[in-house]
């Protein structure tokens, strides 16, 4: 950010010199899906744009992200029947009945396995919670998923696989039950690799770095989404190693910093000369 903003300050002393707006937005609430954020300033401030550069990746400026995985976050609950654990019979444990759907969703078979730009879609536990004690039958086990997938892949695809699943589970096993619910759902999106903002991004880098970025797709999520889906050609472009990402004592090249502002005034100037 600071090297975004020597750049802002480099451009409002040279704006007579543009032939059209530049706009750096920090913007809050990107963590919680941007309610409160991007998406309240294109929804309700009409904030619009051309073009625009997500800089909240960190590929040391090598890859241009031209799209995004999907994200389905899923809350599933596992009920059963409490009982005293010296007589298990007596219950249904809610827990091993989610251990058996776990394992069947561990080979989930997506509709969409393979893409040009990006890799496999992927499927992580994230959290698992159930039970009282060692001596009681549990009633009730949930857990929180998060699925990414690829373009070409739809939600209700990938809902009608799992409830599949749950319908086996219950039919074989009929004092077993669940309940599925969305927590969030942002769909796959991506623009063009030949679109022009990749095209200057590319020439500019190489002027300064000596090597042009790879168009690629992301397997995380930006506010390029929300972006993307008011028209606006959006992709993400920064500094940094991914491998740092969310780390204690993140840290950042101060090159790195210096560059990417190098470049993104060059990009500036190049589409509002």
């Amino acid at each position: 950010m600071a090297s975004m903003l020597v750049l802002a300050k480099f451009l409002k002393d040279n704006e007579s010199k543009l032939n059209g707006s530049f706009l750096l937005i920090g913007a809050a609430d990107e963590e919680k899906g941007s309610d409160l954020g991007l998406k309240y300033l294109l929804d309700e401030c009409g904030v619009s744009a051309d073009f625009a550069i997500v800089p909240d990746v960190a590929h040391n400026m090598k890859i241009i992200d031209v799209g995004e995985k999907g994200a389905l976050f899923l809350n599933i609950t596992s009920y059963g029947k409490q009982a005293h654990g010296s007589t298990p019979e007596k219950g249904t444990n809610a827990i091993w009945n989610m251990v058996e759907l776990l394992n069947q969703l561990k080979n989930i078979k997506f509709h969409r396995l393979s893409h040009e730009l990006f890799s496999h879609p992927t499927l992580n536990l994230g959290t698992i919670s159930g039970g009282a004690a060692h001596n009681v039958v549990p009633a009730k086990c949930e857990v929180k998923l998060d699925i990414r997938y690829l373009p070409g892949e739809t939600e209700k695809e990938i809902l009608g696989n799992i409830n599949e699943i749950i319908t086996s589970i219950e039919k074989n096993n009929p004092t077993s039950k669940f309940d599925i619910t969305v927590d969030a759902h942002l769909p796959p999106t991506q623009v063009p690799e030949d679109n022009p903002l990749v095209k200057i991004i590319s020439i500019h880098s190489e002027s300064v770095l000596g090597t042009k970025p790879i168009p690629r797709g992301f397997s995380g999520v930006t506010v390029t989404k929300q972006l993307i889906e008011k028209g606006i050609i959006a992709v993400g472009f920064g500094p940094g190693d991914e491998d740092q990402s969310h780390i204690a004592n993140e840290s950042i090249e101060i090159q790195e910093l210096i560059n990417f502002g190098k470049i993104m005034g060059l990009i500036t100037f190049d589409i509002l000369k």
